[in-house]
């Protein structure tokens, strides 16, 4: 798991960028386990959904982790700017 961690943070970050907001993710999950349970059929018991629940919403804590620190950083990225280039600036 720990080689696989930065890998996901990079997918958080990017989907960050794309717009992607916490409230999606709920939505993904829904869609993963209805997609698994019509393709396993039977085969999809309720050990393997909470298995496939556990894993994703892993992933997507670290996900979502990650893009709140990226947005966070641009946050103060953005208002530092803002404060150093500012008219209002004493001379």
């Amino acid at each position: 798991l720990d080689g696989l961690v930065p890998a996901v943070q990079d997918l958080g970050r990017q989907h960050g960028g794309y717009g992607v907001r916490d409230e999606h993710y709920s939505s993904v999950a829904s869609a993963l386990l209805w997609t698994l349970e019509q393709g396993l059929g039977e085969d999809f018991t309720p050990e393997v959904k909470t298995a496939w629940t556990a894993t994703y919403m892993l992933l997507a804590r670290v996900m979502q982790a990650a893009a709140k620190k990226l947005e966070k950083a641009a946050y103060y990225a953005t208002t530092t700017l803002h404060r150093e280039t500012s008219i209002d600036r004493p001379v």
